[in-house]
């Protein structure tokens, strides 16, 4: 479903932006040697996934479909593949519209596809890796950790997805030395997978939690 989903609606704003964007611009990312396309692509998609991030947060009814992915009480690397298809369809096409837009080679795309799924475990890994004083460039399972955390302190906090200089920039850092204490969401969740992929349509007609009113 998330790939299709995907798939479909990538295709679309791809065709959108063919007719948009000059093909001079894109010729001349292309050309570009790969280190430096790699470069920009990390720079400009982890702008797109913080703010995509920060709305599934911020939009109470896109955060219904997104507390799932919230909804682990443990964190491993299997959490990272916790999610509701919308969320993740939402996501993937705004993290795709920068590289879209921009003409990127495949190449590149696909080192950073690679880059993204491989970090996205170890974000969510049950490990303690520190990445010393990288960590205030590079996110970490530390940093991602305490997005998860149930703790009305880390709401709306660590929102970026391999970087945490916008964290930086934006004022959303959050990254004490301790670790936190419960991972989850208040709401009470449906233990069944169909429960899980109902969940965000029945709430749809109830007004908000708190849980959506902190996040």
């Amino acid at each position: 479903m998330i790939r299709w989903g995907a798939f479909a609606a990538t295709v679309g704003a791809g065709l959108l932006i063919d007719k948009m964007v000059l093909g001079g611009w894109r010729e001349a990312v292309r050309s570009q040697p790969f280190w430096l396309q790699f470069a920009e692509l990390l720079v400009v998609s982890d702008l797109g996934f913080y703010l995509a991030h920060r709305l599934v947060h911020s939009v109470p009814w896109l955060w219904r479909f997104h507390e799932i992915h919230h909804s682990s009480e443990r964190l491993d690397w299997l959490a990272t593949y916790r999610v509701h298809p919308v969320d993740q369809v939402i996501n993937s096409t705004i993290i795709a519209l920068p590289a879209l837009a921009l003409g990127f080679a495949p190449s590149a795309l696909v080192a950073y596809a690679l880059l993204y799924k491989v970090h996205a475990m170890l974000l969510h890994a049950n490990l303690q890796v520190s990445f010393g004083p990288f960590k205030w460039v590079i996110a970490s399972p530390h940093y991602h950790h305490w997005h998860h955390a149930d703790d009305p302190a880390a709401y709306d906090k660590n929102f970026g997805g391999q970087l945490v200089i916008f964290d930086w920039l934006f004022g959303t850092l959050n990254m004490p030395v301790h670790r936190p204490g419960a991972f989850g969401v208040t709401e009470p969740m449906p233990p069944t997978f169909l429960g899980q992929m109902i969940h965000p349509f029945r709430r749809a007609a109830q007004a908000p939690s708190a849980t959506e009113e902190a996040a």
